[in-house]
């Protein structure tokens, strides 16, 4: 009963939806690119290789999803590992690791009943793996039914989502029905879970596989090269903001950092926004400020330069090395907040706004570890920045514990990976 009534309201509201898309491609110029894979056409799984089918919508979940595809690829070394998203930035992370840890990369199909069988008659699973919240409610019944086992991996359910769940509780607790194992990242998204239906014997409490990926993505940067790759000046030091978002908070930083360079007149920045599409907006909001900054793809610039704005994909998580203070967008704005992880696993101190709910249980272990700070208006970011820059002997003892912090809380990818093999027969 339940997916006659979904699948009706898909279909009355399709002329609503096709309309916001092609207003997407034609006024907004977004990519139409793999559309016939979001009509189900996916690359064919070859025949007498066993399929795992991993979804990850976006960067950040693609990101949290390779070392869980790295333990995969370690235990099931034969099988056909195949990576879909849902945007164009999250494809693009996942095709730098094609022919490594995953075998082909494509888009998640619309979630209509012709797509989706569409899809899972070509690719033909036997496990299909959603990160974080992805709950498709065409695409996992129809799995199920089809004898594919299916899971969550880095399961969570937000403070912003969680009242919508409750709301249709009677309508997710079918779709969680469908779903083998769900491994939460924390006991709170675990009670969540059990709370919009999940049955309880089906939820593991297993950890957050941004660890795992924080871990590896710290080893093995060269801060030197890296910092005249950028071009900044020698010997100067740097505040790197990671994912802003919203305009409003790009102003309280650039304020906050025009008042910082009265204290610390050679501090350089490297600014990089959530979306590559944002720069533009970012550097404007710079040069309000009175500064100048350069893009990263203008190349590695002539002379030594002050403010860096990343315009390009997938080079955050390294250049958290070369700063001596992280700021974590998307949290002065009630957006959630952004990946904290990155760079604690370089060792470096963390200041955000008050709205980090997407990142609740790492923000408040970081904040228990003393590794990490609140700013609550430009007043505090400054004094908190300021107070980090001056003092280096703070600085050397955060490194000590955030990186402790993220050894201890490693291994959820082999965790799930554990469980993925005790439901399966291989």
């Amino acid at each position: 009963m339940f997916s006659t009534l979904y699948n009706l309201f898909l279909m009355l509201t399709s002329p609503l939806w096709l309309v916001y898309l092609l207003w997407r491609i034609v006024v907004r110029g977004k990519s139409r690119e793999g559309w016939s894979q979001r009509l189900g056409g996916l690359p064919v799984s070859p025949q007498g290789r066993r399929t795992i089918w991993v979804h990850a919508v976006s960067v950040g979940e693609v990101i949290a999803a390779l070392p869980l595809l790295q333990s995969l690829r370690e235990e099931f070394p034969e099988h056909y590992l195949l990576l879909t998203t849902l945007t164009p930035a999250g494809n693009a992370i996942a095709r730098q690791h094609l022919g490594k840890l995953i075998d082909a990369v494509g888009y998640l199909p619309v979630d209509l009943p012709f797509a989706v069988k569409r899809a899972l008659q070509r690719v033909s699973p036997d496990a299909l793996i959603v990160m974080e919240t992805e709950l498709w409610p065409n695409l996992l019944t129809i799995a199920y039914r089809r004898g594919v086992r299916t899971f969550i991996a880095n399961g969570r359910l937000s403070d912003r989502s969680l009242p919508t769940y409750r709301r249709f509780r009677w309508f997710f607790a079918q779709v969680l029905r469908c779903i083998d194992a769900i491994c939460a990242q924390s006991e709170e998204d675990a009670r969540r879970f059990c709370a919009i239906g999940a049955p309880p014997d089906r939820v593991h409490v297993v950890g957050n596989t941004k660890f795992d990926q924080a871990a590896v993505g710290a080893q093995e940067v060269d801060v030197d090269l890296l910092r005249r790759d950028l071009g900044l000046p020698e010997g100067t030091p740097v505040l790197v903001i990671g994912s802003s978002r919203a305009p409003e908070e790009e102003v309280l930083i650039a304020k906050a950092y025009r008042r910082l360079r009265e204290q610390f007149p050679t501090l350089c920045i490297v600014w990089a926004p959530r979306h590559v599409e944002r720069a533009e907006t970012v550097a404007d909001v710079l040069r309000a400020e009175g500064f100048h900054p350069w893009f990263r793809t203008q190349g590695v610039p002539d002379s030594p330069q002050g403010q860096i704005v990343l315009d390009t994909f997938g080079e955050l998580a390294r250049v958290y090395a070369i700063g001596d203070v992280a700021i974590i967008g998307g949290s002065f704005v009630p957006l959630g907040g952004q990946n904290l992880l990155q760079p604690l696993a370089h060792g470096k101190p963390v200041v955000h706004g008050p709205y980090m709910h997407n990142f609740r249980d790492v923000a408040a272990l970081a904040r228990q570890a003393g590794v990490a700070w609140t700013a609550h208006s430009e007043e505090e970011l400054v004094q908190h920045v300021s107070r980090l820059l001056r003092d280096e002997r703070l600085r050397a003892e955060v490194a000590r514990r955030a990186q402790t912090l993220v050894r201890e809380q490693q291994g959820a990818s082999q965790r799930i990976t554990e469980i993925l093999k005790a439901f399966m027969i291989w």
